[in-house]
């Protein structure tokens, strides 16, 4: 199980959440796992500040980013998550695009054996288009910000424990993670917390079928002026299920559902939505 990589490769961007595989193992060294993915989705769903629904136009978003792991030691992983491009646009609106935020992570295994146990630490880097106006489609003096970036550096730091049932191929793993925020053109961003679950289990020797449930809650005061579009101010559960297929021994590919609701942590200052990815594997292990 030290060589599962657990796929959650999301659209981090409208929801903050952190694409590293949230778990107590670490990739062994000289190891490595590559995926190149593709997201996609529409909502005209939207929750505002006290999670009530609000009908408006369809947003969609597309997204397509590359995610890595490499086993520095046994015990330490360089992990990566690079946003090649990002999508935005209403149905009222046309489509801008930009390259998205650049996440850099060093994740150490604390414990090992019966429950690894690790801590991350993860910079994202302001390397997206902070302004990125779309125009209305009926007027072209109407304009919208949807930028491919949130414009402030940030930092996560995540705490993660797993278990392997052995010899059955069932796993578990549970997190925490807190996101340190700062600020853009002198706005200050609310700082957010998550913890999740994961379940996962290989099915006829080749697929890996996951799935995960968590929670985001803002922490400390709220934003003055909570903007969906950099995530700030938002608050949701999130649900997913999805699996990845190994094609021989170095690759493979993934396909992910994930839906964000009020099951648990009401929805606000977001959409509500169902989210498909798809990615192709390379990996060594």
């Amino acid at each position: 199980m030290k060589k599962i990589s657990t796929i959650f490769l999301l659209l981090a961007f409208i929801l903050a959440i952190p694409t590293n595989a949230q778990s107590g193992w670490t990739k062994a060294k000289n190891d490595y796992f590559f995926i190149l993915d593709y997201s996609s989705y529409k909502s005209s769903d939207f929750r505002n500040n006290d999670g009530k629904s609000l009908k408006t136009s369809d947003f969609s978003q597309k997204a397509v980013s590359i995610y890595g792991e490499y086993g520095i030691t046994d015990r330490l992983t360089a992990i990566t998550s690079i946003p090649l491009f990002k999508q935005n646009g209403y149905e009222t609106t046309n489509n801008v695009s930009g390259f998205g935020d650049v996440r850099l992570e060093l994740k150490y295994q604390l414990l090992q054996k019966l429950f690894p146990l690790s801590i991350s630490v993860a910079p994202e880097l302001p390397t997206g288009r902070a302004n990125n106006f779309a125009t209305n489609n009926q007027n072209p003096l109407d304009q919208i910000n949807l930028p491919s970036g949130d414009g402030e550096f940030n930092v996560w730091t995540t705490l993660a424990v797993s278990h392997s049932f052995a010899p059955s191929k069932l796993y578990a793993s549970a997190f925490s993670a807190f996101n340190y925020r700062t600020t853009y053109e002198d706005r200050d961003f609310q700082n957010q917390f998550q913890s999740g679950v994961e379940v996962g289990y290989k099915i006829f020797d080749k697929l890996w079928m996951n799935s995960k449930v968590l929670i985001q809650t803002g922490v400390g005061k709220g934003p003055q002026f909570a903007d969906f579009i950099r995530g700030d101010g938002t608050t949701y559960t999130a649900v997913s299920v999805g699996g990845m297929y190994e094609l021989g021994n170095n690759f493979g590919i993934t396909a992910q559902y994930f839906n964000t609701n009020s099951a648990i942590v009401k929805a606000k200052n977001v959409y509500t939505n169902n989210i498909l990815s798809f990615g192709i594997v390379y990996q060594k292990k």
